[in-house]
């Protein structure tokens, strides 16, 4: 059970009021070239082709056979679509799409040690947001949405995000600037966040991150973001035929999902969910969470225990499919 607190008092104040998080080492890779997009659409699970400058979308990254090579955020600008990843995914996904590159006019970046990201979250972030960046956070409508601002003289790109379930901002800077723009965010009412806070909002919200929750062993589905992150009306990309076979079955063998446990204890990583005697699945992460009382984690459980109000059980007690 949470008893620091320091870490209570923050979770309110950034829940209720507005908080920064700096997302440490997160990855970007850039695309450029005329066919850049065309070549991006090819690739993954996501409409990329649609996307004008200013919007973005979530998408998954398939092999051939439609495991998940990787997982992330397209920003779609005026000359090229930059692609915010977790930690140590850059290089990845650049080899595994560098392979398919034959004649098209692209070329693959890594900006990942050039481009640093910080999460903006709580129910007043646009407020605080705008106290910086000035008037436009409020043209920021749609999921993914982005525009470029000037704070005094640093390029700060500020992007909806909706991930949080209180909602949010990504902000993206040059690497140097980020503790210059972390500390007028701090001056205009933000709390500075620490891991901790990120983790409890990050499971509280049910965001699933790629080498935490999921990883190359899986499939899209089995990350249960079918809305967000797959379109099955595009055409054809790397790995399609999987996507769509399952999508034609109506199921995956398991699935991400959020649960809940009573009592005080929080389940760690790798803790065991049973139905009766029968192991169904694990906790990937797991936190106390404020919001609801209680343990909270993400866990990946087979089908036929995965459906909401599931009763579940694991070494400390009872839990629940939320």
């Amino acid at each position: 059970m949470m008893d620091d607190n320091l870490l209570q008092l923050e979770y309110e104040e950034a829940t209720a009021g507005a908080a920064v998080v700096q997302l440490r080492d997160w990855a970007t890779v850039r695309a450029a070239g005329k066919e850049g997009a065309a070549f991006l659409h090819n690739m993954c699970t996501n409409d990329v082709k649609r996307l004008a400058a200013g919007e973005g979308c979530e998408a998954f990254f398939t092999d051939v056979k439609g495991k998940i090579v990787a997982h992330g955020f397209m920003l779609a600008g005026a000359d090229s679509i930059k692609i915010v990843m977790v930690p140590g995914t850059a290089q990845r996904l650049i080899t595994q799409l560098d392979r398919y590159i034959v004649r098209e006019d692209v070329t693959l970046s890594d900006e990942s040690s050039e481009r640093a990201w910080m999460l903006v979250l709580g129910e007043r972030s646009g407020a605080v947001l705008e106290q910086i960046v000035g008037d436009g956070v409020g043209e920021l409508a749609a999921a993914w949405a982005h525009r470029a601002f000037d704070v005094a003289g640093v390029a700060v790109e500020a992007v909806r995000c909706d991930l949080p379930w209180m909602g949010g901002y990504l902000l993206g800077c040059t690497a140097n600037a980020v503790a210059g723009i972390a500390a007028k965010l701090t001056g205009a009412g933000a709390t500075l966040g620490g891991e901790s806070l990120w983790n409890i909002v990050r499971v509280e919200s049910n965001w699933p991150l790629w080498g935490v929750d999921f990883d190359d062993a899986n499939l899209p589905q089995e990350v249960s973001r079918d809305a967000l992150a797959i379109s099955f009306r595009k055409g054809c990309y790397l790995g399609q035929e999987t996507v769509a076979r399952i999508d034609a079955l109506g199921h995956v063998n398991k699935q991400l999902r959020a649960v809940r446990f009573e009592g005080d204890v929080v389940p760690g990583v790798g803790s065991e969910l049973l139905q009766g005697e029968q192991p169904v699945g694990q906790v990937t992460s797991s936190c106390w969470s404020p919001r609801v009382a209680k343990p909270h984690a993400i866990g990946m459980i087979k089908r036929g225990a995965n459906a909401p109000g599931t009763p579940l059980r694991w070494s400390g007690g009872a839990a629940t499919v939320a």
